[in-house]
């Protein structure tokens, strides 16, 4: 007997979550999942030389116009295109110490977790302030804006630029409402094959999106799966993220082994997105919603576009 996810009926319950937990102010014990500024080093209220080592805290920085604090950034750190003037330093996981002292920071903002440890530790014993974020979910991307909002002094830019995703993110919902939901694969890597799971927030935009994860089910953000399993969840369109100058070429799937067995491989049922947009969990992420919704649907009404938040750069 087959598990594959029924498209029938949307996944009403999946969607109230995902947008209640954008929507939702943080929650004490949720913001405390990362570190507290100032637990062992104090942050500066309002620090003038930041080192993103988080591609997305570099991007919410810029839209909260404080991106003239940057100092420093990580490699993958490149939007909007002004980011690219910014010093490069390396990589965000265990990064390069002595490229990033070397910016003379007053905060290294980094992601939180144990690859890392080592890194804020030796910064801290160093006197150089961290801020150590977790970056998964929507729920995380609101509880960092709002944090870096008032980290630089924006509170309201934070609040009107989390409220702005979330209308955002609320309207292609709303384009997709009553449409049949579509089994998606989310091709996230070739060999082995790897995809979304329900612990990825790009779950939560297929859902938004007006999609079924076939995988939506598996917890990690990443799971392997098997040409077997895929098969077995018979998904109806196969999304695959590439650079942007490959947007228009679908990649041959069938030449992948065993992959000419997958009956949307077959039917040409394939579509690309945009890498830099879809795989970032920062402003855009409306953007990446309705590109995926577009792939699952066809064009979207459009929607008029949003104010910019106001500049709190000083």
């Amino acid at each position: 007997m087959s598990d594959k996810p029924d498209n029938r009926a949307p996944s009403l319950a999946v969607l109230a979550v995902a947008l209640a937990t954008a929507c939702g102010a943080p929650d004490g014990g949720a913001a405390d999942r990362g570190d507290a500024p100032g637990r062992d080093v104090a942050v500066r209220s309002e620090p003038r030389r930041i080192v993103s080592l988080i591609p997305a805290v570099t991007e919410i920085l810029f839209d909260l116009g404080a991106g003239d604090r940057l100092v420093g950034r990580t490699r993958w750190g490149i939007h909007p295109p002004a980011a690219r003037r910014i010093p490069d330093v390396g990589d965000g996981i265990r990064p390069s110490l002595e490229a990033v002292l070397a910016r003379e920071p007053d905060l290294v903002v980094l992601y939180d977790g144990e690859t890392n440890r080592e890194s804020r530790e030796r910064l801290r014993r160093l006197g150089v302030a961290t801020l150590a974020l977790r970056h998964d979910t929507l729920e995380d991307l609101r509880r960092n804006i709002l944090r870096l909002g008032e980290l630089v002094g924006c509170p309201d830019g934070g609040t009107a630029l989390a409220d702005r995703i979330v209308r955002g993110l609320a309207a292609v919902s709303r384009a997709t409402e009553g449409r049949p939901r579509v089994r998606v694969y989310y091709d996230a890597w070739a060999e082995p094959p790897m995809t979304i799971g329900g612990g990825s927030f790009i779950n939560s935009l297929l859902t938004i999106a007006g999609g079924v994860n076939v995988f939506g089910d598996l917890a990690p953000a990443s799971p392997r799966v098997s040409i077997e399993a895929i098969i077995d969840r018979d998904p109806e369109r196969i999304l695959v993220s590439v650079a942007r100058a490959a947007l228009h070429r679908p990649p041959d799937l069938g030449t992948r082994h065993g992959w000419e067995r997958i009956p949307a491989v077959t039917a040409g049922r394939i579509s690309t997105l945009d890498r830099d947009v879809v795989s970032r969990l920062g402003p855009r992420v409306p953007e990446a919603a309705r590109s995926i919704a577009e792939a699952l649907h066809g064009e979207l009404p459009a929607t008029a576009p949003e104010p910019a938040v106001a500049s709190c750069s000083s």
